[in-house]
């Protein structure tokens, strides 16, 4: 596609042309990296790690070079590639998420992610109705659980993810073990409360509330010690529940729990990536992934921002929407096509542009482009 053809087609201001990247030298090697491998194990560690570190050849002569590491060192690195990954590890370890540096004549990405947090109430009386809605609304997925089928059926959360009726002392044995897991304990009763944690208490976690007086939680706390769990496993759980905002209805009481969750979850600073855009970037063969890497003016997204995008639709994710969004769609869906795998574009949003989407000014994406 010329040059031309394209800027008329996108509408905006774009790099000139399908495969020049935007490299200063222009001397990328095209590497024989899979991306799908790379997250694929993401996930996978996913599933046992608070988080994981990724660091991501964007430009450069490693271009797509990808390794991910935590704090005892590298996780991960495409075969044979090793003391690469442990040479950067130097230099990235300390690094905040979503920043680039330098090594070399290499440009890297440096992202922290962490499992997409779930959220597990336990009990689906009258704070659970509300609590599902808060927890939809900040991106969680949900799960509600009684031993009671009028209150757990997705009749009474038609927004929960899912619903499980059965036996609080069984019922967790079809609850995933995860590190991203947010428990609410706010059952009918105070045996199944602790008998919920009790079993929460074995697991991973990163965050357990238990509702309760303070001296229903004092007697529940005594009886754990009992029972041998160490005092910082007991009081790891936040009980009584919530925030202290003064909370009286199921509604409010729900906030206060949204609250100290949030509160909780952005003590770590760890990025999430989308289920289903990592279930693209894994199994969808022909898919394109755009990541924005760098961000300057009013563009709409910051660095970080990634979706997956096949045959001119965007498969999942998002870097901002209008014509920016609309531009990346395009120019990764046609990538197969030109037999190019890897590449880097600037998007810029021009002054007028931006007056039309409401902006004070202009401003631009830099985004790197991959295909499976």
């Amino acid at each position: 596609m010329a040059g031309t053809e394209q800027r008329e087609l996108l509408r905006i201001s774009l790099c000139p042309a399908f495969g020049e990247a935007y490299d200063r030298n222009n001397t990328i090697e095209k590497r024989e990296i899979p991306m799908r491998e790379a997250y694929k194990q993401l996930r996978h560690y996913l599933q046992e790690l608070d988080w994981v570190g990724s660091g991501l050849v964007y430009e450069g002569p490693l271009q797509g070079f990808q390794f991910l590491w935590q704090e005892e060192g590298v996780l991960w690195a495409p075969e044979g590639e090793m003391e690469t990954a442990k040479k950067m590890l130097l230099t990235i370890g300390e690094m905040k998420s979503r920043a680039t540096c330098e090594i070399g004549e290499n440009h890297v990405f440096v992202e922290h992610f962490g499992m997409s947090p779930r959220l597990v109430i336990l009990g689906g009386g009258h704070i659970s109705l509300s609590l599902v809605k808060l927890g939809k609304l900040l991106g969680f997925h949900v799960t509600v659980v009684d031993d009671r089928g009028e209150f757990a059926n997705l009749q009474r959360f038609p927004e929960a993810d899912c619903v499980l009726c059965g036996d609080f002392a069984q019922v967790f044995e079809e609850i995933p073990d995860l590190p991203a897991n947010y428990y609410v304990v706010v059952t009918r009763g105070h045996q199944a409360d602790e008998q919920c944690v009790r079993q929460i208490l074995r697991r991973k976690y990163a965050y357990a509330g238990m509702i309760g007086s303070k001296n229903k939680v004092a007697k529940t706390k005594e009886a754990f010690y009992k029972s041998g769990f160490r005092p910082a496993e007991v009081e790891a759980i936040h009980a009584p529940i919530g925030l202290k905002i003064g909370a009286v209805t199921p509604e409010e009481i729900a906030v206060c729990i949204a609250a100290e969750i949030i509160q909780e979850k952005n003590k770590v600073p760890v990025e999430t990536i989308e289920d289903a855009v990592l279930d693209a970037l894994c199994e969808d063969a022909g898919s394109t992934m755009a990541l924005i890497v760098a961000k300057s003016g009013s563009a709409p997204r910051e660095a970080g921002a990634r979706m997956a995008v096949k045959d001119n639709e965007i498969l999942a994710g998002t870097i901002g929407g209008g014509a920016v969004e609309h531009a990346a769609m395009i120019y990764g869906s046609q990538m197969p096509k030109h037999h190019i795998q890897r590449d880097v574009q600037e998007f810029v949003l021009r002054k007028e542009e931006g007056a039309k989407l409401g902006m004070v000014c202009g401003g631009s994406n830099l985004v790197y482009f991959e295909s499976n």
